[in-house]
């Protein structure tokens, strides 16, 4: 089953890129993509993207 989601707001940090989004099904999920590269944080598991990993945004 794939669902889409929505990018609700991005924000510039001194970290990298938060995105906000909402999945298809409702769940709220923060990712963090970050400026120097590597692996990306996430929260806010949904099974309708990939078990919950962080997933890649680009800005």
């Amino acid at each position: 089953m794939t669902q889409r989601g929505r990018i609700l707001s991005r924000h510039l940090t001194s970290d990298g890129v938060v995105v906000w989004s909402r999945c298809a099904c409702g769940r709220l999920r923060m990712d963090l993509v970050p400026a120097a590269g590597g692996a990306g944080l996430g929260a806010g598991p949904c099974p309708h993207r990939g078990g919950g990993h962080a997933s890649s945004v680009s800005s």
